[in-house]
This record gives C-alpha cells, structure tokens and sequence, in this order.
C-alpha cells in the first residue's frame, strides 16, 4: 500500500513538471508571437518614416547616396563608354601639351580647356545639309507691311514671301498652346500651317534634322520653312487698310509661331558652319540667327514652376513612347537617373556643354534641363533687347486669362477687341488638359518634389534677378 502510494506521488509530480513545461512553452510562444508583432509593427513604422511622402532627401544627399539606386542610377553603357572615351582624350591632350595636373590648378588654364573641348566636340559634319541662316542675306521687307514680308522673285514675276512677325518661344507644358488657341482668334493674327496651326519647331530642331529623340531625319531647307506661312502671307498682301503716314496702302495683318522649343533647345549649334571651331559657351545660337534675319521680332514666354512643369512634361512625353508605363515612382526614378547623367556630364563639360549636346538630349530619361531657364534667357537678352518679350508666368496666366491675353494684343500692337469677343476669347474651352492623366498616374513623391525643387533653386534665382521679380522664384506656388 506504502508503495501504490509512493508511486502515485511520483506520477503526480511528473504530471505536475510535464504541465509545467507545457504551460513554459505557451508562455514562451505567447512572448515569440507578441515580439513577432512589436518587430512588425516597428518595420511598418520604419518604412512609414522612410517613404518618400514623408522623408526628403536633398539633391546633394541623393548624388552622396546615388549607389542606393544602382538599379535605375546607372547610366546607359552607351552614354558610359562615351564619358570614358571622351575622359580618356582628355587626359592625352593634356599630356600634349604638357600639362601636368598640379599645373591645371596653379595656374590659367582657360585656354587649355578651350583647346581640350573644341578638338573633343570636333566631328566631321558635313555643313552643306543644313541652311546656314548666318550667311543669308536679310530680305527687303516692305515698308507698308506690318508683318516682316518681302518681294520674291518667281520667273518673270514676284510673289510675297513673309516670316513670322511673332514667336511664341515656350515653354514646353507652360501653356504655350491655349494662350496659341486664344490670340489666333484675332481678326489681325493668322496661323501657319504647321502643327496646329502654331509650331514649325525649324529653328531648333527640323533645319538640323532633329526630332525629339531624332537626330539623322532629313533637314528642312529654308524654303521648307518659308511655305508654311504661305497662306498667310497672300491673306496679308490680299488686305489692306488706309492708314495715315503711309503714302500706299497698309497691310495690317500678321503672322506668327509658337514652337516651344525654341526657347530651350540649342542643340544645333555644333551644325552651323561659324561654330567649327568653337565650344558651346561661345557658340553662335538661335537667337543669332533669328536676329540676323528678323532683328524686330516679338517674343512670347511662359513660364511655370520648373518643378511642376517637369512632372507635365513627364507625363506630356509618354504619347509619343511605344510603351506607356507611367508611375509617380517610375518619375521619381527617372529624375534621379537624369540628375546623375547630367552630373556625369558636367565631370567632362561646361554646364553649356551639357544643356547644349543632343546625345545628352536623347539619353536623357526625363527633361530636366528645360526648366534651367536664366541660361536660355541670357542667350536671348544677348542678342535682342528686353523690351522684344512679354514674359508671364503660367500661374497667374491661369488665374486671369483675359488680363494677359490683352496684355498680349497691346504688346503685338493689334486693335482692342470688343468686351464681347473677349468674353468668347476667354470662355472657351482649354486647349490641353492634362487632368485625366494627372488624376491616373497619381501625385508626384514629396522626395522627387524636394530633389528637383533643390535642383532648380539656383536656376530660379538667377531668373529673379535677371527679370527683377521675385516671383519667378515660385515660392508662393510651391505645393
């Protein structure tokens, strides 16, 4: 009996230590499942802490950090194989001319540099395909016509030949083609028979044979350039006015275009034969040839945030891909893969030489040089005086449609419209809208919203000074 009794306590005190263990090993799993909810609860607050809508990184920490996007930081290895040549080169005409790096820093080396770029850009380009504007005689204009027109001989006779009176030089995704479709409505404005009626885009692009991401299409002559504004130039010579001073009839109407990439895109410049032996920062540009051949043209600039606009631009660019395959993060990425590109670039160039190289252009995944706009304007204000252009900016342009649009009559010097052509000028519909694919491809990352705002501060000072209005530097637009 003493034994069954001693056994039975045995029993029970196993029984007792195996419910002990079970009950320590739910209360240890119990713990492994309540840390296992702490870590993933600390991991969805990190991530939450580092998404871009909450941390901004600035352009100098992206370019400090840029091997964490290798993936999409990488440049191309076309564009890579290039920096590496052009390095190269660099290095041998440097020892060419016996110069030694310590030397490069003590002492003047401008012309050395200069020496480096102009063999570096030296390419064998036949001149001959393309219209050498800079070696064309100006035309006769006819004293009687509003518009820049001229007799041209066709046989035994004459027709009349025009070019534009006006430009409306950008910028791209800054309004340029509503503020086109308001104007044209005046009795005293034609279109031309480019692409809708507005851009011809031959002084930046189709003389050199360019496209956007084109660079070997055949270039349009002069002539090309010329029979766009044929039409308009029979209405012009067909209407006339009496008008005091002038002993003959006047010709009051006038033509125009509103290519905006005329502005921006320089990129020609290496095939204009004056610039064989030159480098970007002292090429002859657009604005030389345009003055050499209509040195009283008007010019029209809009302007919008650069951030902003690059992010329409982005979206803009994607009709003309192959593939459509948008994203705020698929922007984020090509924004910062374009900004290590152009930095890249600037390892081997002047800022010019970057902003100015076509190849650049095309590789490019996003077109963050177009908003750099003090470097264009300073080319422009060069060569033409100040008083030639209406700048405003697209934010306000938005806000007051019927006040710049007058602003734009009285600057072209047209007649003042009725208040009721004007209600219809300003009601209609707008010409380009881009809401639809705002609203699909979603917000742009507060990240990418920082990089580029950073990226522009230093442009968007230089044009506030340059124009003395400190609303060019967008602060009270900032979203």
């Amino acid at each position: 009996m003493k034994r069954h009794n001693i056994q039975a306590i045995l029993t029970y005190r196993e029984g007792l230590q195996c419910f002990k263990k079970n009950d320590m090993f739910r209360f240890r799993l119990k713990r492994l499942s309540i840390a296992g909810i702490i870590i993933f609860i600390m991991v969805l607050i990190y991530n939450s802490n580092n998404r871009v809508q909450q941390h901004a990184y600035t352009h100098r920490e992206v370019l400090d950090k840029m091997n964490v996007y290798d993936e999409f930081g990488e440049l191309s290895a076309k564009r890579q194989k290039l920096i590496e040549e052009q390095l190269k080169q660099n290095n041998v005409i440097k020892e060419n001319n016996g110069v030694e790096d310590d030397q490069l820093e003590q002492h003047d080396t401008s012309d050395i540099v200069k020496k480096m770029d102009v063999l570096k850009h030296k390419r064998n380009i036949d001149y001959s395909r393309y219209t050498d504007v800079l070696s064309m005689q100006r035309p006769k204009y006819l004293p009687d016509y509003k518009n820049p027109c001229w007799e041209w001989t066709v046989g035994n006779g004459t027709r009349v030949r025009c070019l534009p009176y006006f430009h409306l030089v950008g910028v791209d995704k800054c309004g340029t083609t509503d503020l086109w479709a308001r104007i044209q409505q005046h009795p005293q404005i034609l279109p031309n028979t480019g692409i809708g009626g507005k851009e011809t885009h031959w002084w930046s692009w189709r003389r050199f044979g360019f496209d956007i991401w084109v660079e070997d299409r055949t270039p349009w002559t002069f002539e090309n350039y010329l029979s766009v504004f044929d039409a308009a130039a029979s209405k012009i010579e067909s209407v006339v006015e009496k008008t005091e001073g002038y002993e003959d009839d006047y010709h009051p109407l006038i033509t125009g275009e509103g290519s905006p990439t005329v502005f921006w895109d320089f990129t020609g410049w290496d095939r204009m034969p004056q610039n064989k032996d030159k480098i970007a920062d002292d090429a002859l540009l657009t604005p030389d040839a345009l003055h050499h051949l209509t040195p009283s043209s008007y010019f029209l600039l809009l302007l919008r945030n650069p951030t902003e606009r690059m992010y329409s631009d982005y979206m803009f660019l994607d009709l003309f891909r192959p593939v459509h395959n948008i994203s705020a993060e698929n922007f984020h990425h090509g924004v910062i893969k374009s900004i290590k590109m152009f930095e890249d670039c600037k390892k081997i160039k002047t800022l010019k030489g970057c902003l100015y190289d076509k190849q650049l252009h095309m590789d490019i995944p996003v077109r963050i040089f177009v908003g750099m706009y003090a470097v264009y304007l300073k080319e422009w204000f060069k060569v033409f005086d100040k008083d030639r252009f209406l700048i405003f900016k697209n934010e306000e342009y938005s806000k007051d449609i019927k006040t710049h649009v007058q602003k734009v009559f009285q600057f072209l010097d047209l007649n003042t419209l009725s208040d009721e052509e004007m209600e219809k000028i300003v009601n209609q519909k707008r010409a380009f809208d881009q809401s639809k694919a705002k609203k699909a491809t979603g917000p742009m990352w507060q990240e990418t919203r920082q990089i580029l705002d950073d990226l522009y501060r230093s442009y968007n000072e230089e044009l506030a000074e340059l124009l003395a209005d400190n609303k060019y530097l967008w602060k009270d637009d900032s979203k």
